[in-house]
């Protein structure tokens, strides 16, 4: 006996009912996703309305304390009471980027879900031919298909329009990071690690010079070829440098030359030689003066690459379009800016080469200066979030700017710039960003070890000292960390020795010597650790700003402030004030010291701090 078949019209009955149950699913879906967004769009704006804008430190609550604290400097109450508020309005600040971050991507999620849904709907709307009168065309199905089309085009509407808030909100963050620097504690210059001079390639230049003529470790000491110094270490040995100075007198001061465009690259000197960058929306160029008397010998114009040409990188006024500061091999000088373009000019002022990387996705603008190893120019080009994959760690040839290897990184943009160093015996380029500090051998790029150790946005360069390595970022902490392991040593206390957490630096460069670790923050706190315990020794307080890297040469530290630099006298137990100097205009940068002078770039001119 046959199973008998159900009625081809309950068949059809059945299958419509589904449809409509699961066209009546898709719509509710739509409706439940356009309120989602609404609601998520809601709570952005209501953030957004009362989110610090730029600086997390700017609240009047905050600046009244630092006046009272002005009035009695002694008051240890209230100088508790206004770390505790800084910290406070720091955190504020980061949970708000959080919060914004986060709602974007709930946003983006419920888009997708309404656009799946209302795409269901209407599809599911749709009836096959049937020999029956067409529908009233005011019916149900109508006005749901309408009222489908037009939630779409309101989303699109929505979308824009939270694309424009969020570009909004990137582009009015925290503006920092122009790079700083130094460390130093001996009267004896900094030994250079055999890393950033090596034993000569034998690959002869491209400009016909032997593979000798590469500088020796020696000749790297004796000059001050990149960002913080030889070794990128901000140390320089004692000499007779003026206690006090004063441009609008000219005490201490051998001579002051203008700059012809905008910068906040350091300067850089080898031998009679200053090299300088600067750049503006339409130009870069390379400057040279004779370092003795200041003179301007040429100027070098450096053309757009393919890569660039006729694009605006989007920067922070406070980063600006030349921030990194410019390395030199003794053969040529090796700028790099904003614009993602690298330019090699030789000591004559002629264009060598230029290599175009492309327009860097940062939110601040590029910041990180290139660094050396042997005949290679190390670029740190971090950009954009870990999820997009566009950061790498590149060498370039320095005599023809071909790339030698280019590693991807799964780190976010950053500000920091690499330095190298020899850790018993193994060479390493040591680079930090959000959310790890990665260790690479210079020769092919492989990575050697990592940390996850940093966080949000990092622009404080690392520093080498007595065979331990210092990183920080503002927040969480700074770690000292000894650079022997391989693979991932996060959890591992073999190699992370200790952190510290109090008075953490956004942009300035750590200092680190056998027996002291300094860090400068931003709002006027020189902060020394103890270097083998992590111990907080003391805090020296300034009512100054600062994005200038404390250098120290000798056993004195100098901090360049934005209005005045401070020359400190650190001990054991605390630090003395020793001498003060004045430029009278803006400084961010970082000093070069060579010869007995000491040479900085303010917002207009370029000083020679010495005795005539």
């Amino acid at each position: 006996m046959t199973e008998s078949k159900p009625p081809q019209n309950d068949r059809e009955t059945l299958h419509v009912g589904r449809v409509a149950a699961w066209r009546t699913a898709a719509v509710r879906s739509s409706y439940v996703a356009a309120v989602f967004i609404a609601l998520v769009a809601l709570l952005l704006l209501w953030d957004f309305s009362g989110r610090l804008v730029k600086d997390p430190l700017d609240s009047d609550a905050y600046r009244q304390l630092r006046g009272q604290l002005a009035g009695s400097p002694g008051d240890a109450a209230l100088r508790e009471t206004i770390r505790a508020e800084d910290r406070r309005l720091r955190e504020d600040y980061f949970r708000q980027r959080r919060f914004t971050r986060t709602g974007a991507w709930l946003a983006l999620a419920g888009a997708v879900v309404l656009l799946v849904s209302a795409k269901a709907a209407v599809t599911l709307q749709r009836k096959l031919p049937a020999p029956l009168p067409a529908a009233p065309p005011d019916d149900r199905e109508t006005r749901e298909s309408n009222a489908a089309r037009w939630t779409v085009a309101g989303l699109g509407i929505a979308l824009v329009g939270a694309a424009v808030l969020l570009r909004c909100t990137i582009r009015t963050e925290l503006a920092s990071v122009t790079a700083a620097g130094s460390p130093g504690e001996s009267s004896v210059a900094p030994k250079v690690d055999p890393a950033a001079a090596g034993p000569p390639p034998t690959a002869a230049a491209s400009t016909g010079a032997p593979s000798a003529a590469l500088p020796s470790a020696e000749e790297i000491a004796a000059n001050w070829p990149r960002f913080r110094g030889p070794g990128g270490l901000g140390i320089a040995p004692a000499m007779d440098l003026p206690a006090a100075w004063d441009a609008e007198s000219g005490e201490g001061i051998c001579w002051k030359a203008p700059v012809s465009l905008p910068g906040n690259s350091s300067p850089i000197v080898w031998g009679d030689r200053l090299f300088l960058t600067g750049a503006d929306e339409q130009r870069r160029v390379v400057l040279c003066y004779d370092a003795a008397e200041g003179k301007q010998l040429w100027e070098t114009a450096i053309p757009a690459t393919p890569e660039s040409e006729g694009k605006v990188p989007e920067l922070s006024e406070d980063t600006g379009f030349a921030a990194p500061t410019p390395v030199t091999d003794g053969l040529r000088v090796y700028a790099m800016f904003a614009n993602g373009d690298v330019a090699a000019v030789d000591f004559e002022g002629k264009l060598v080469w230029t290599k175009g990387l492309g327009i860097p996705k940062n939110i601040y603008g590029h910041a990180s200066s290139p660094a050396m190893w042997r005949d290679r120019v190390i670029v740190q080009f971090d950009q954009a979030t870990p999820k997009d994959q566009l950061s790498r760690l590149i060498a370039l040839d320095a005599a023809t700017g071909e790339t030698v290897w280019s590693t991807p990184r799964e780190v976010a943009n950053s500000w920091p710039s690499p330095i190298v160093i020899d850790h018993e015996g193994s060479q390493q380029i040591i680079a930090c960003s959000d959310p790890f500090v990665i260790a690479y051998n210079p020769a092919d790029g492989k990575e050697i070890w990592r940390c996850k150790c940093l966080r949000q946005d990092v622009g404080p360069s690392p520093t080498y000292a007595d065979g331990i390595l210092y990183v920080t970022s503002e927040f969480p902490q700074m770690t000292a960390i000894r650079p022997s392991g391989t693979g991932d040593i996060t959890d591992n206390d073999e190699y992370v020795l200790w952190i510290a957490e109090d008075n953490l630096p956004d942009t300035c460069s750590p200092l680190a010597t056998a027996r002291h670790v300094y860090v400068l923050a931003s709002y006027g706190y020189l902060t020394c650790y103890d270097a083998k315990s992590g111990e907080l020794r003391w805090e020296w307080e300034s009512d100054d700003s600062y994005t200038s890297s404390p250098t120290m040469v000798g056993d004195l530290i100098y901090v360049f402030g934005l209005e005045t630099c401070a020359v400190i006298s650190p001990g054991g137990e605390g630090a003395e004030t020793v001498g003060k100097g004045t430029l009278g205009e803006e400084c961010l940068t970082t000093p070069a010291v060579h010869g007995g002078r000491m040479f900085i770039r303010g917002k207009e001119h370029l000083f020679c701090i010495g005795k005539k």
